[in-house]
């Protein structure tokens, strides 16, 4: 408990604030020489304790912290991505935390704000990146040693429903093209035949087209934010089969820009600023209602091409290499629902190598790989 104690120096008696700190540790604050002083410093220790400020005047206010720690990450974000955290700061989370000190937020307010944000009607996934985009910065916060130890801890987030993939399928895509407007209808069909990215799509010069490989090149991404830059991961940089119904409409649209130079780009008003990502959802939305679809995205015509590839006999390796996932497992893990199986047809022809049949059998016990026929 926190007291009072005078003690004698040589100019004369002084009093001191004996007291025990919230880590549990013993704590002194006086060397004052009138009583008075050192019962207000004990009346506001203990308010200070009990409110859980003590020993924090100094620490940074959240707002301060977050203007030094978003400066750093600037330089190594790409501008989409720093774009997001900005945007979710300026929306959900500094209104939240402004004017608080780093060192009193606590695991209790964070659950409360998550809390608050599902009960506003913020679908599951936007709530979890508003919170890992907090975790970040409290986490970089106890790694400079600005806090002991990061509030983000057991906190229960919203589960997010894993609804089944909304798009398209091939004779409705038939039907959207047949309703867009150029240039937008070209750039929807290369989405759809080939399952890039918007911003990968938007980025395409003639360079990328390469019609003696049959392969659409991706090497870099165009967004609102960044302009051009690097795609969105390592495994982005690919080489995309082109279906044969894709490469006829790329050899027109070529010889219908007067065989443009290569630099020049495929989706643009002037060849050299690539249309805006905004009025291409725009004039797709309006394409959608003229067809009579169902409302789906962009996004969704990526979904579109994998679809078919799978039901077209197309291995998960291969369409990992083409939608530029970072694993064969990410693929799965997004489309494994939409794989044909004929579960009976394997049957039979499994039983078949058991009974002798046609097939090979490996023989996993001979530490050498031999083959039975």
């Amino acid at each position: 408990m926190a007291h009072i104690e005078k003690k004698m120096v040589r100019t004369g008696s002084r009093y001191y604030v004996r007291f025990m700190d919230p880590s549990g540790k013993r704590a002194t604050e006086g060397g004052f020489r009138l009583k008075k002083d050192a019962e207000a410093a004990l009346k506001r220790i203990e308010a200070e304790i009990a409110s859980g400020n003590y020993g924090i005047k100094d620490a940074p206010l959240f707002e301060d912290f977050y203007e030094t720690w978003i400066r750093t990450k600037r330089g190594n974000l790409k501008a989409s991505t720093l774009a997001s955290y900005e945007n979710t700061y300026r929306l959900h989370i500094l209104p939240a935390f402004t004017g608080k000190r780093l060192a009193v937020i606590t695991p209790l307010e964070i659950q409360d704000w998550i809390t608050g944000l599902s009960g506003k009607g913020l679908s599951a996934g936007t709530v979890g990146r508003c919170y890992r985009y907090l975790r970040a910065c409290l986490k970089q916060a106890e790694n400079w040693d600005i806090i002991k130890r990061s509030p983000c801890r057991s906190i229960n987030l919203p589960r997010t429903n894993h609804d089944e993939l909304s798009f398209l399928d091939p004779r409705e895509i038939n039907r959207l093209l047949s309703c867009a407007v150029e240039p937008e209808r070209d750039l929807v069909a290369l989405l759809a035949w080939s399952g890039l990215r918007l911003g990968e799509g938007l980025a395409l010069a003639w360079r990328h087209i390469d019609f003696e490989s049959n392969a659409v090149i991706v090497e870099r991404a165009w967004s609102y934010w960044g302009g051009f830059q690097e795609p969105k991961t390592s495994g982005s940089r690919r080489a995309v089969p082109m279906l044969p119904i894709l490469r006829v409409h790329l050899q027109e649209l070529y010889r219908s820009h007067g065989e443009p130079l290569p630099d020049t780009l495929l989706f643009s008003h002037d060849g050299e600023k690539p249309l805006d990502p905004s009025n291409v959802r725009r004039d797709f939305e309006a394409a959608l209602k003229r067809a009579g679809l169902k409302h789906v995205t962009l996004h969704s015509l990526r979904h579109t091409y994998a679809s078919a590839s799978l039901s077209s006999g197309c291995s998960i390796k291969a369409l990992q290499r083409s939608l530029g996932h970072a694993s064969a497992t990410m693929t799965l893990n997004t489309y494994s629902h939409l794989i044909q199986e004929d579960h009976g047809r394997s049957l039979m022809r499994t039983s078949a190598l058991f009974e002798g049949g046609e097939g090979e059998v490996i023989l996993l016990a001979d530490s050498r790989t031999s083959r039975q026929k």
